[in-house]
């Protein structure tokens, strides 16, 4: 795919990401990105449904603009920069199962999440469905993730509630089966 064709009907995200200074981030300028990157970004741009792409080794956040509403204030901040920066506070919970989708090359499904997201100076809590689909690269090698949304309503959404979230801090004692909501 021509880089120049990339962001064409992308909507606001793909004119952000038209314009963005790759060359000062990780994953270089468009023109340098490989064909499955390219491809799976013209993909997210176009669709309605709210996906974002997490790239390399330290996760860096694409997203379209059906993504938007869940970027919050932190819109157009958030794109380009690493996941865990993006969700320092939920870092330590949604690392293990992004790790181990990549380490694995298998899909997982997280159904009914609960996380408290940061927003600027905003904090939100939002809850939704979720899963990670590898993206691989020529060699079989996953070099990204593609995350897509789920319009899921849960009643802890618009509450303030105070409970225990789960912490996975080893990607091992992460279960296939139970990400794959089985």
């Amino acid at each position: 795919m021509d880089p120049k064709e990339l962001f064409v009907n992308g909507g606001e995200t793909g004119q952000l990401m038209h314009i963005y200074q790759w060359e000062n981030n990780i994953i270089g300028t468009p023109d340098t990105w490989p064909p499955h990157l390219r491809t799976a970004v013209r993909i997210m741009l176009t669709s309605v449904q709210p996906m974002f792409i997490w790239w390399g080794e330290q996760f860096i956040h694409l997203y379209n603009d059906a993504f938007i509403p869940f970027a919050g204030k932190g819109h157009p901040s958030v794109l380009g920069r690493p996941a865990s920066e993006i969700w320092a506070d939920e870092w330590m919970r949604l690392a293990p199962v992004a790790i181990a989708a990549v380490a694995e090359n298998a899909g997982s499904f997280i159904k009914s999440s609960f996380f408290i997201m940061k927003k600027e100076e905003d904090v939100e809590d939002i809850s939704y469905a979720f899963s990670y689909s590898p993206i691989l690269g020529p060699d079989n090698v996953v070099d990204g993730l593609l995350s897509i949304y789920n319009n899921y309503m849960n009643p802890i959404m618009g509450h303030s509630v105070d409970r225990e979230v789960p912490v996975v801090e080893n990607p091992d004692d992460v279960d296939l089966d139970t990400r794959l909501d089985k």
